[in-house]
């Protein structure tokens, strides 16, 4: 048996069936008329086939019904189109929900407060379909789930082969300021080992490569504590992540801005990503033209800290070099990538490595970079380090500064065995 939405059963009401088409929906009411509302959105106002029924429904309740459309005698003008036709609910049959409380005590939005209802002009004659702040939402997630699967295909047509990252590490990252989730196993024994939820997919998705997988991508869900909570962030989200053996930054920039081009198409971004190759700024360069700033003259801590306070009043004497160039970047250096529709920016310094390579033709720089979508940074990649000292080096240097950082043995062996050449990214969806 085929389950209507309310938009299908509307846009089937002139049409002629044996039978009535069955759905359900929840019902609500407004200036005393009924109507429903389902995923697909609201009809509103409809017939009921008995004038007892309306007295005994409950507002925000769901019901299953059988719907059918039925010519109006009505005469009256309206500037609705199609206003002849009204849907009859017949069958119905209360399924889920007490009614007490209403709609306000109702995860799903009331469809009588949208504004298409309430302008409605009290003379409509027929049945007339909205769209709902619920409909929106599902709409909204459903182009998401497309947008994952295009991802997918993305990767799949390219010869990349899927992971299933695990979402229960020892180590959750190794990234100076990537705050992890801590939690604890117990075994059949009683031992207790202390484990983390992961701030990326990089670890297990690099220690597959060590074995000799040349693509691999997962999206896998991340998870970041003590950050910032707001509509560009939260403390879970999936994470598309993916590695090749060799290539370089540029080849890497050049695949990354087709995957989000693919994706901008599948959302149906609210403005026209360009096609042609996106601008690339780094970051010395940046600061040099921006805020007359060496950053390479500008590697001791004191040094940095006593220029930048001449351009930026929020530094302080305990900023430490990190938050200098985090504070300068955000007031000075992002307000101009906010000028740019889409853009790259690359060669970080050192001190912001994370896990980049040194660049080849920057010295003190990593070949990292970051997309820059409307002035929000969406994504960040790297010509991967594969120096185990250099590896060591960094892990130590963050462990000393944070101590409830946690390395994982496993990788720390990748490292020294051998990690192949390669290049990943990292974009949140």
């Amino acid at each position: 048996m085929k389950i209507y939405s309310l938009k299908e059963h509307f846009e089937l009401r002139n049409t002629r069936s044996v039978k009535p088409r069955v759905g359900f929906a929840r019902f609500f009411e407004f200036r005393g008329k009924p109507g429903f509302a389902d995923a697909s959105g609201a009809v509103w106002p409809v017939q009921l086939d008995s004038p007892d029924s309306h007295a005994k429904m409950k507002a925000g309740c769901i019901y299953s019904f059988k719907a059918s459309g039925r010519l109006n005698d009505c005469q009256v003008v309206s500037k609705y189109r199609d206003t002849e036709t009204v849907l009859v609910f017949s069958g119905l049959c209360h399924e889920a929900g007490s009614g007490v409380g209403g709609w306000s005590l109702n995860r799903v939005a009331d469809p009588a407060t949208v504004p298409d209802l309430t302008g409605a002009p009290e003379s409509k004659s027929g049945t007339f379909f909205f769209q709902t702040e619920t409909a929106r939402r599902l709409r909204s997630i459903n182009r998401r789930s497309d947008a994952i699967q295009r991802a997918r295909t993305f990767f799949v047509q390219r010869g990349y082969l899927e992971l299933d990252s695990p979402s229960l590490v020892v180590s959750g990252g190794v990234e100076r300021y990537l705050k992890t989730f801590k939690t604890q196993y117990e075994d059949h024994r009683g031992q207790k080992w202390q484990m983390e939820l992961p701030t990326s997919p990089e670890f297990s998705l690099k220690k597959i490569v060590a074995e000799g997988a040349q693509r691999v991508f997962s999206l896998a869900h991340a998870f970041r504590n003590s950050g910032e909570l707001s509509r560009h962030h939260d403390p879970e989200f999936m994470m598309l992540e993916w590695y090749r053996v060799g290539g370089d930054i540029k080849s890497l920039l050049a695949e990354s801005q087709r995957l989000i081009l693919d994706l901008a198409d599948e959302l149906q971004c609210a403005f026209a990503l360009p096609s042609k190759d996106w601008p690339v700024f780094n970051v010395p360069e940046l600061f040099e033209s921006i805020l007359k700033i060496d950053l390479l003259q500008n590697s001791d801590v004191g040094i940095f800290r006593a220029t930048a306070a001449e351009k930026c009043s929020s530094i302080v004497e305990t900023d430490s070099w990190d938050d200098v160039f985090c504070k300068l970047f955000m007031e000075f250096i992002e307000p101009f990538l906010a000028q740019q529709k889409a853009c790259f920016v690359t060669y970080y310094p050192e001190q912001m490595g994370a896990l980049a390579a040194k660049s080849l033709e920057f010295s003190g720089c990593v070949d990292r970079f970051e997309a820059y979508i409307d002035g929000v940074e969406i994504c960040n990649g790297y010509r991967e380090l594969i120096d185990d000292a250099d590896y060591c080096k960094r892990a130590l240097s963050v462990k000393s500064a944070r101590d409830d950082i946690s390395l994982d043995p496993q990788f720390e062996s990748v490292m020294r065995t051998g990690l192949y050449p390669c290049v990943g990214n990292a974009l949140g969806l």
